[in-house]
């Protein structure tokens, strides 16, 4: 095995071989990785503590790779953005050519750039050091017998990436890319790679070299970024700019209950539903899914205290409601909340509340502000780009800042136990904002549930994502009929298609497929990337970026917003959902009992 280097809190890989040199530098100092042009934001301090030391490492290098090796085969953003005519058009021929489409369209990724970043249950996110990109694999139990659990090849995930995207808008929804880990031995790989990863997750390694490459969302992309323009005045002096970038991961989970409605509405939307479901939306329980799951961790010891976020009030659209989520999202981050700096992670369930408090400082530095004044503005922050519609620009419109009482702990400290999970109205979310769209795909879920059968489900089956290529092949007649017999303008074609899309679910989906896409929706991630704005800088702007603008007590912040994680889910998924509410109703009423006595 070879030796670790540590530099700026950045690992790399010496396996004895012959390394060049230049290359060798530079990935020693990957900590200030940034090639946006003219960028200056790479971050070489050290002074993030152990947050830094944590993430963001080089997993190996091992000397260069033949460069016909690293390059991209054949660039394929064009094929992924094929209008529905040419996807088509494709299809009679596809059976032919779909092995050599995939194939041919590969992009090797060599291991000796890549960086553990972070990793769920089922992916492993590593970034490449040399570009603003990361490579999402998937995972499998090591304990299986042939060396991997899933049947979710190149192909279905490139084909389910285009069905799920499409329920989105194209602003929220990054391009994907084919990628392969191109690597002298997995095996090696992983026990490398097993070094930087949570020791509660190694149950889990990599068996599938293929997976997609993503834009690395940490990032504002080149687009927003006046940096260049900005460097061009400033010269040297532009390193003094406010240029750190930020962005936080949220996790919103299920973010409707199954007691929204009256009590007439709920007995007939769940009236063929398991008793479980049919328990829950009764009067008994008043706890959302995701509450009533906090219990059935804390039972089985993956969490110390019980979270005081619920998704209902993140997805409420109210103010008030949404930063008490936020609160509850930063004081107890579980998985479901991340701050990244400059593309690596300093604060989240591993680090303690101080290091938070250490990055509000930076990032309100010199603007003599308390710390609760720090933290109201980045929870108004937060709010304010999740309910934020990117389709116009709102000039001069300082956000007014909202604040929330602080917990009175002695005396709250068994509210939430007893607290019930309020209900919400879905019209006071914004049509196009972020929250809605993903709101909207969830309830998939919900409209599905009284109508699936579990016992027509297959059980272990051996090929539990087969239904992604009977997905894909509706999505494409969906395709074919929003544009075939039309001869209008590009334009307007390109607009019913759009409108058809968002009626795909009805029009063209069993409730089998409602579910999963639903499913998928319930377990996806909001990136939320920003930086400040220097002073006049917003003047310089290019028009796109300027309906990007938010502005809270007349700071100003370049903001984008990102939906991620979009991974097809097992067939499987629907009976583990119902298993996980019995257990966790379960877990609740015990730790009920419990606190009465």
């Amino acid at each position: 095995m070879g030796k670790l280097n540590t530099i700026y809190g950045q690992y790399c890989y010496d396996s004895g071989t012959l390394i060049n040199r230049a290359v060798t530098k530079y990935l020693r100092n990957c900590g200030a990785q940034n090639d946006s042009p003219g960028s200056t934001c790479g971050d070489k301090s050290s002074d993030d503590g152990g947050a830094a030391l944590e993430f963001g490492r080089i997993i190996c290098c091992r000397g260069n790779r033949p460069a016909d090796r690293m390059i991209e085969r054949r660039s394929n953003g064009k094929a992924l953005a094929r209008s529905g005519e040419q996807q088509r058009d494709k299809v009679s021929t596809y059976d032919s050519e779909e092995e050599d489409e995939f194939e041919e369209n590969v992009e090797l990724v060599d291991e000796s750039r890549l960086a553990y970043r972070a990793e769920g249950n089922a992916n492993i996110v590593l970034s490449l050091v040399d570009s603003h990109r990361v490579l999402r694999l998937r995972k499998s139990s090591v304990s299986c017998r042939d060396g991997k659990d899933s049947n979710v090849d190149l192909k279905r995930l490139i084909k389910y990436s285009r069905v799920i995207t499409s329920l989105f808008s194209s602003r929220y929804v990054p391009e994907p890319k084919l990628g392969r880990l191109d690597t002298y031995d997995l095996e090696t790989f992983n026990q490398t790679l097993a070094k930087f990863r949570p020791v509660t997750r190694l149950d889990k390694e990599i068996r599938e070299r293929d997976g997609i490459l993503y834009p690395d969302v940490a990032f504002l992309p080149a687009k927003l970024n006046s940096m260049a323009l900005l460097q061009q005045d400033y010269g040297q002096d532009s390193r003094m700019l406010t240029c750190n970038m930020y962005c936080v991961e949220i996790k919103p989970k299920q973010g409707w209950s199954f007691h929204d409605e009256d009590g007439f509405a709920r007995q007939m939307l769940f009236a063929n539903c398991d008793n479980t479901i049919m328990e829950l939306a009764g009067s008994g329980v008043k706890k959302c899914r995701y509450c009533l799951y906090q219990y059935l961790k804390l039972q089985k010891n993956y969490i110390g205290k019980v979270s005081k976020y619920c998704p209902l009030d993140l997805f409420s659209g109210k103010p008030i409601r949404m930063l008490h989520a936020i609160k509850g999202l930063i004081g107890a981050p579980q998985n479901n909340f991340r701050l990244l700096k400059n593309g690596r992670i300093v604060y989240d369930e591993k680090q303690e509340k101080c290091v938070f408090n250490r990055i509000l400082k930076e990032i309100f530095q010199r603007d003599g502000r308390t710390k609760e004044e720090r933290k109201t503005i980045f929870m108004n922050l937060i709010k304010e780009t999740l309910l934020k519609d990117f389709s116009g620009y709102e000039a001069h419109c300082d956000r007014k800042l909202l604040t929330i009482r602080k917990d009175r702990k002695k005396k709250d400290k068994n509210l939430i136990h007893h607290r019930t999970c309020s209900s919400i109205n879905y019209q006071f979310l914004p049509a196009n904002c972020a929250l809605k769209q993903i709101l909207d795909a969830q309830l998939l879920v919900k409209s599905s549930l009284a109508e699936i059968r579990q016992d027509k489900l297959p059980v272990d089956s051996d090929d539990s994502f087969q239904y992604v290529d009977e997905l894909y092949e509706k999505y494409l007649d969906c395709l074919e009929d929003c544009s075939s017999g039309n001869e209008a303008s590009e334009n307007e074609i390109k607009r019913t298609i759009s409108e058809r899309l968002k009626n795909f679910t009805d029009f063209y989906l069993d409730v089998e497929g409602k579910y999963q896409l639903g499913a998928t929706a319930l377990d996806c991630s909001i990136m939320i990337t920003f930086r400040r704005l220097a002073d006049r800088e917003e003047d310089r702007l290019p028009p796109t970026a300027k309906a990007h603008i938010i502005s809270i007590e007349n700071m100003k912040f370049l903001v984008n917003v990102t939906i991620t994680d979009l991974d097809p889910k097992s067939l499987n998924h629907h009976r583990k959902y119902i298993e996980q509410l019995r257990d966790s109703i379960g877990a609740y009423r015990e730790f009920t009992s419990k606190i009465r006595r």
